[in-house]
């Protein structure tokens, strides 16, 4: 037996299960078999469990079996159909254990919503009502040591919740998303609520500190009074050096870097979230930064900050372009009110000389216990952010309106610039 593209269909003898029909409003009004309910468009119910990864911010993904009636060759979480009379939660249990071998006691299954989706798939309308449920693991399993059907799936992995959101966002053909429009909404709010009380339950070990502390011990150019500055990258109001802890604990002046890469084709931001054990900061997104240490120009450590977050290796100091500098205050979360002299640099991608196509996540070098995920972020989507009144729980947003402004102001006059080259073609004035 074959589809219309000529693959075999795994005939899963399941269309004799009783469910319970619904009407428009969830109630349920009368009994029917499975195949007379796919075949009818009957309103029925349907769980999804969702199994987060607390330590990676990352939920487990299984890639449906090709010769899947529905969605074959599809990534999805843990989902199926709820026989007549059974709870959803022992769906959910059931489901689990049968797709992947993994058992939970009810207290660890999180009900979060229900929501009514129609989804269609090769003209065939599915009506369900789902019950979503998350499983939060602060030791999740290796996904080797993970039992999954191979009539079921193909290959399970552990997705980033930033990846997800992009994909619900590019409408990425290679995940089965729903369509209704506060499922994305309702369960990113969970999620990321879940991996924001994690971070907060874990003592704030910088991985700094996990290092002996040499990071602790670089001495940085002390700035002495910022009134002073007259224009950017001025050294002239550098007092005598101060170490890197010091300028955390006791709120020292000195210097540092934002570099932003910018997919100028597109109009997106690469940000990275940073590891939960940095003191810092920790479990936020944010761009690249460092500090400069004494006597040391911006640009190189610019350069170095990409290099090393990101693995970004082929970029060179031309590629850099400088923005401005911004005095930046802020608490860091770490027991810490920052203080800094930051000179912004954009990187552009794609670029010739370096970059002639914008880098895939999966291809860039994460820097172990410093960066957990890289994701792209439109520009509107992070001015959105940045412009709530209250220090926001996802992301380092800069205070200060000057910063922000600049910044979006010189964003977006580098997207129109090379936007309209592009059209125009490059100028043949002598």
């Amino acid at each position: 037996m074959e589809d219309e593209d000529g693959k075999p269909v795994v005939k899963e003898n399941k269309d004799h299960q009783i469910l319970d029909t619904l009407d428009t409003e969830g109630t349920c009004i009368f009994t029917r078999t499975r195949g007379a309910v796919t075949e009818k468009g009957l309103w029925h119910r349907y769980v999804h469990v969702w199994v987060l990864n607390l330590p990676d911010s990352a939920v487990l993904m299984q890639l449906r079996a090709p010769e899947k009636k529905r969605f074959g060759g599809m990534w999805n979480c843990t989902s199926g159909f709820v026989m007549s009379g059974m709870p959803s939660l022992e769906a959910c249990k059931k489901h689990l254990d049968t797709e992947s071998g993994m058992r939970f006691d009810d207290h660890m299954y999180e009900f979060v919503f229900s929501c009514k989706e129609i989804s269609v798939f090769k003209g065939e309308a599915l009506k369900q009502w789902i019950d979503v449920y998350v499983v939060s693991l602060k030791r999740p399993p290796e996904l080797h040591k993970i039992f999954y059907d191979i009539k079921e799936a193909t290959e399970l992995k552990y997705v980033g919740i930033g990846e997800l959101e992009q994909a619900y966002h590019d409408q990425d053909p290679n995940f089965v998303l729903v369509a209704a429009p506060d499922y994305s909404r309702r369960l990113f709010h969970f999620l990321h609520k879940k991996i924001r009380n994690y971070l907060d339950m874990l003592p704030k070990i910088d991985s700094d500190e996990e290092r002996h502390n040499k990071k602790g011990q670089q001495l940085l150019d002390r700035i002495g009074d910022v009134a002073l500055l007259q224009q950017p990258q001025d050294l002239g109001v550098i007092v005598e050096p101060c170490k890197r802890n010091e300028a955390y604990t006791e709120s020292v002046w000195h210097r540092a870097v934002h570099v932003w890469v910018f997919d100028v084709e597109t109009g997106r931001l690469l940000l990275q979230l940073r590891s939960p054990k940095k003191r810092h900061f920790g479990g936020k997104w944010n761009c690249s930064t460092g500090h400069i240490k004494m006597g040391d120009p911006a640009l190189p450590t610019a350069l170095k900050s990409v290099q090393d977050d990101v693995g970004l290796k082929d970029v060179k100091e031309s590629d850099f372009e400088y923005m401005f500098q911004a005095l930046v205050e802020m608490d860091t979360g770490g027991d810490c009110f920052l203080k800094q002299v930051v000179d912004v640099y954009l990187l552009v991608i794609p670029n010739e000389a370096t970059y002639p196509t914008v880098p895939d996540l999966a291809s860039l070098s994460l820097a172990k216990g410093e960066v957990d995920e890289v994701a792209y972020i439109e520009l509107e989507r992070l001015q959105e952010i940045w412009s709530t009144s209250s220090p926001h729980p996802d992301y380092v947003v800069p205070p200060g309106e000057d910063y922000r402004s600049r910044f979006f102001f010189h964003l977006r006059q580098r997207y129109k610039k090379y936007h309209e080259l592009a059209i125009d073609g490059p100028s043949t004035d002598a």
